[in-house]
């Protein structure tokens, strides 16, 4: 490795390289004029390779620029503390010199990235996650809120077809569901708390929404068996002339009132 002369090579070479069987390369300053220029006046003056260091101190070492029509030889930018340490071992042919990429802060930069992209990961994980577990218990609880019999239960109800009033001895003229008034013909279903409605309105009740008498709020799965209060219902009876099973079934139903 030789010094160019002059140092800027943006004119022709001084020192060239006749009948050198080794690859000589030429060390040249940044400035005076530009790159492409000096690579080419390296070239015609018999080297091999072009070293330019900066002439200023920057903390980022940038690119060549310029035109590379006609240059053939390899040519490399380092900074200027890299030129000036080369400098000071121009020209020795008892040695050798090594050009390494600094790779301190490239790993830093590799280590970085990676740990952000992990990071980016792992967040977006735990979003997801957290969603799904969110969604989920949304749905936990509205299917705790919102849930109904089977059709084939609801269908096994007893139902009937309404006749009129007096002779059907239902307890209301008016499905609670609809709001509409039986009409003779109609098909009704009869819960176990003794409440008609339209069989089709409270079919969709029972499996779609609610498990429960939509009047009384008794569930339609249980067992006790509460029947309502009607006109032909006496204010006072015996609980004694009732089996045991069903005095336990009025005792533990609430109190009616006749109006």
């Amino acid at each position: 490795m030789y010094p160019a002369e002059p140092l800027d090579a943006c004119t022709p070479l001084n020192n060239k390289v006749v009948n050198d069987s080794r690859s000589s390369f030429a060390l040249i300053i940044r400035g005076g004029c530009h790159f492409d220029e000096k690579v080419r006046n390296a070239q015609n003056a018999g080297f091999k390779a072009a070293i330019m260091y900066d002439n200023e101190d920057h903390p980022l070492v940038f690119a060549i620029g310029g035109s590379p029509d006609g240059i053939t030889i390899p040519a490399v930018f380092v900074s200027k503390a890299s030129g000036e340490a080369l400098r000071k071992y121009a020209g020795l042919t008892d040695m050798e010199l090594w050009i390494l990429p600094r790779t301190k802060n490239l790993e830093w930069f590799i280590m970085a990235i990676s740990f952000i992209s992990l990071l980016a990961t792992v967040i977006g994980l735990a979003v997801c996650l957290f969603v799904h577990r969110q969604h989920g218990r949304h749905e936990r609880s509205r299917a705790s809120e919102i849930h109904g019999m089977s059709s084939r239960l609801v269908e096994a109800m007893p139902s009937l077809i309404f006749i009129s009033a007096s002779e059907d001895n239902c307890t209301s003229q008016t499905c609670a569901i609809c709001l509409e008034d039986y009409k003779v013909g109609e098909k009704l279903r009869r819960l176990p708390c003794h409440h008609k409605f339209h069989a089709v309105c409270v079919d969709s009740w029972l499996t779609a929404w609610r498990s429960f008498c939509p009047m009384c709020k008794q569930d339609c799965n249980s067992s006790t068996i509460y029947i309502p209060a009607s006109e032909s219902t006496p204010l006072l009876s015996s609980i004694s002339s009732f089996p045991s099973s069903s005095a336990r079934s009025l005792a533990a139903s609430p109190p009616t009132h006749r109006i």
